[in-house]
């Protein structure tokens, strides 16, 4: 067992997580110290009373708040993430955009309640059933 490997599994065990400081570039998609899947989305943020959008910067770890504490239209200290790809995201939000790697997770209803059968049933036509020829009028003949 090489240094690496021990090193994450200390890590596993104390409950620390890999802040996937490795990716720099958007064509990665697994992050080389852990070996997840990740994906670089760009956040911006907006205000929830005006809908503003606001400058975002990162504090810490992983961690992405407004760049002042107050929104400078309404005075609201409330906002709320916005998350893009590099290639939805319109040219304004790019400026005021921060990149932020994040875990790709798989959808958890995507598997859930499947079972190897499928249910099939066909219904029965009445035997009554009338059939018209034509629904087009026809002129009568003289």
């Amino acid at each position: 067992m090489n240094t690496k490997n021990l090193l994450t599994k200390v890590e596993k065990f104390l409950g620390v997580e890999c802040t996937h400081k490795s990716v720099n570039n958007y064509s990665c998609k697994f992050c080389p110290d852990c070996g997840k899947k990740v994906v670089i989305k760009l956040v911006s943020i907006k205000c929830m009373e005006c809908g503003h959008l606001r400058t975002a910067v990162n504090s810490g770890y992983n961690h992405i708040v407004p760049q002042k504490e107050f929104c400078c239209f309404c005075g609201s200290s409330e906002w709320s993430y916005q998350y893009y790809f590099d290639s939805t995201i319109p040219d304004k939000l790019r400026e005021i955009s921060v990149s932020q790697v994040m875990e790709d997770k798989e959808n958890p209803f995507r598997f859930e309640n499947t079972d190897n059968f499928t249910n099939v049933w066909v219904e029965k036509p009445q035997r009554e059933q009338r059939i018209y020829k034509s629904n087009v009028i026809k002129p009568k003949r003289t």
